[in-house]
């Protein structure tokens, strides 16, 4: 994607009016983190005076988190109106005069960082925005940059193929349980959920097979989120049947799931490992 075309894309509107999280950051300068990003967070573990790379950082929310936490933060973004964004609140978050958080307009298939020099890196809902080459790139040079013992948190959504197949299917059958659920659940999201933004949602299967040609050592990658549950079969007796299953099987979240997490290491793994939480 050309710089003309991002600058179209990811600008103030987009951040602040369509952008999924647009709400908390408006009335909290990012200070209130919506469920996912607090998970994100959690997972990175950071300590003080950590290198942490939050890459496609857009408005910064997790960034001035991760430098209020006393780790050194680079936020990395090619939009210059998310990278303002993130200046904007800075300035309201009084973390000091000189906070650990360094701004810097960049792809991240081409990061102007040397090689092993971060201890995290943080992709939130910045896959499912790259072309499949594009992704392909960006983890390399996230496996370039990562020291050895270091590790990737991933969160992508919506799930591919909650989207692709289980809500057509449903969509056809939903008026038998009461439910009016359209064919492309997405017209129900907001506007940075759909074309032109994103251009290659992934599904459980996708993002380990990309993670791995990109040489990474996966702890865990997982599925989340019941939105998708509650919303196709509403207040009815089938959610409360399904619902408890849902949390049970794999294979019902493959399904109905409609978030996606990771944590992969750059070293072999480390078999004390990661759970979900």
């Amino acid at each position: 994607m050309h710089v003309n075309q991002l600058r179209g894309l990811y600008s103030r509107a987009y951040y602040l009016q369509d952008c999924e999280g647009h709400d908390e950051f408006l009335v909290s300068a990012g200070r209130k983190l919506p469920r996912r990003l607090q998970k994100c967070l959690k997972l990175l573990q950071l300590q003080p005076g950590q290198r942490v790379l939050d890459l496609g950082c857009g408005r910064g929310e997790l960034s001035l988190h991760a430098a209020q936490r006393g780790a050194c933060c680079i936020a990395v973004d090619p939009s210059a109106d998310g990278l303002a964004l993130l200046g904007e609140a800075l300035d309201s978050w009084e973390l000091g005069d000189t906070p650990n958080l360094l701004r810097v307009a960049a792809r991240g298939e081409q990061l102007p960082l040397a090689s092993q020099t971060v201890d995290r890196i943080l992709l939130s809902d910045v896959v499912e925005h790259l072309e499949p080459k594009e992704l392909g790139s960006l983890l390399c040079e996230c496996q370039r940059v990562l020291r050895h013992g270091g590790w990737l948190v991933v969160h992508t959504q919506p799930n591919r193929l909650l989207l692709e197949y289980t809500v057509p299917v449903l969509s056809k059958m939903s008026i038998l349980w009461g439910v009016h659920l359209p064919r492309d659940l997405r017209e129900e999201m907001t506007p940075g959920a759909r074309a032109p933004y994103h251009v290659n949602e992934q599904s459980r299967t996708d993002l380990r097979d990309a993670l791995e040609r990109a040489a990474f050592e996966i702890d865990e990658i997982w599925l989340e989120g019941s939105y998708p549950v509650h919303r196709i079969f509403g207040d009815t007796a089938l959610k409360r049947w399904i619902l408890p299953r849902f949390r049970r099987w794999l294979w019902l979240k493959e399904l109905l799931a409609s978030q996606l997490f990771a944590v992969a290491r750059k070293s072999p793994r480390d078999r004390s490992g990661f759970r979900a939480i």
